[in-house]
């Protein structure tokens, strides 16, 4: 079961102690966010990469909009070829980091293009990439499967979707190998109460997951019928400026009036409960991906590290 997980790099020193951290609790890999809240993507990377030995760092996930190909470029080629097989560039058409400055999420052929450039910029310095697409619907799977190595598939864990993701994408390569991973939200409570208020803490996470997933089209994604229109209605109040953030915003509340849509939003993107619930949950998701990207709760990132180490012990 390869975990890892994602992180938004709140501070260098931070960084540093995460990823360490990761590594020991023995997790496979550690994802860092670009947004424009936080620390430069490409120095986090390289604060995990020297902190650790054998974790593998991706970018979890960057865009084309907000940085010329070439730079992405330069910093696949720089850290591929210090730390052979720890770099994995991962990449979407832009969420968070795109709308925050009011700017439109990449058009798919400016997506291909760009995977084009940024392989063929590290091929021709003789250094092999690994590309991951990040992917919620069928047409982006495509493009993954045309120009990555692998999917970061954002529509949760449910297995039809994932199916229909991993199946898209396989339809439009050859037969080389092609990773399909989830991703997915998670937090470890040490008994009842605690998780109670654990899943209450991710509603804003999950509807954000969801949003992502969601909010362009509901084609392919195995959402209840019955959930469609409140969601395609209420995600057109969705806040920007509240993006994956815990706490008491906007999004925090968007369906308050409906636990029933709170509770399907959690359990599709998020794995909360007790240690053995989590692991029980992890292990039957592994059946269907080839890993798992798990989202922290960035503010209690360290003790939750410590806890899926006993967890995977």
């Amino acid at each position: 079961m390869r975990l890892c997980a994602n992180w938004l790099p709140l501070s260098p020193g931070l960084t540093r102690e995460v990823a360490a951290r990761c590594e020991a609790a023995g997790l496979w890999g550690i994802g860092i966010g670009d947004s424009p809240n936080y620390g430069e993507l490409y120095s986090a990377c390289t604060d995990a990469l020297g902190a650790t030995s054998s974790l593998v760092v991706s970018t979890s996930v960057t865009n084309p909009v907000t940085r010329h190909w070439s730079v992405h470029a330069s910093a696949v080629r720089a850290l591929t070829s210090a730390h052979p097989g720890r770099f994995r560039l991962g990449f979407g058409r832009g969420d968070s980091a795109v709308h925050t400055f009011g700017l439109r999420p990449a058009p798919l052929a400016d997506l291909e293009r760009f995977g084009r450039s940024v392989a063929d910029s590290a091929r021709a310095a003789g250094v092999d990439p690994f590309l991951l697409v990040a992917a919620s619907g069928p047409a982006t799977a495509r493009v993954a499967g045309r120009v990555a190595d692998g999917v970061i598939a954002g529509v949760g864990g449910d297995p039809v979707a994932l199916r229909t993701i991993r199946e898209r994408a396989h339809a439009a390569r050859d037969d080389a190998p092609f990773e399909v991973w989830a991703s997915v939200r998670i937090a470890i409570g040490r008994d009842d109460d605690e998780v109670r208020d654990l899943r209450r803490r991710l509603v804003p996470r999950a509807v954000s997951a969801s949003h992502f997933a969601f909010a362009s089209t509901f084609e392919g994604k195995n959402v209840p019928a019955e959930y469609a229109g409140v969601l395609a209605e209420r995600y057109a109040t969705y806040d920007y400026g509240s993006h994956g953030r815990s706490g008491a915003t906007s999004n925090a509340t968007m369906f308050s009036d409906r636990p029933d849509i709170e509770d399907y939003l959690l359990d599709r993107f998020a794995v909360v409960g007790r240690a053995d619930d989590c692991r029980a949950r992890l292990a039957e998701l592994s059946t269907h991906v080839d890993g798992i990207y798990l989202s922290l709760l960035f503010e209690d990132a360290l003790p939750q590290i410590d806890r899926i180490g006993a967890m995977l012990a």
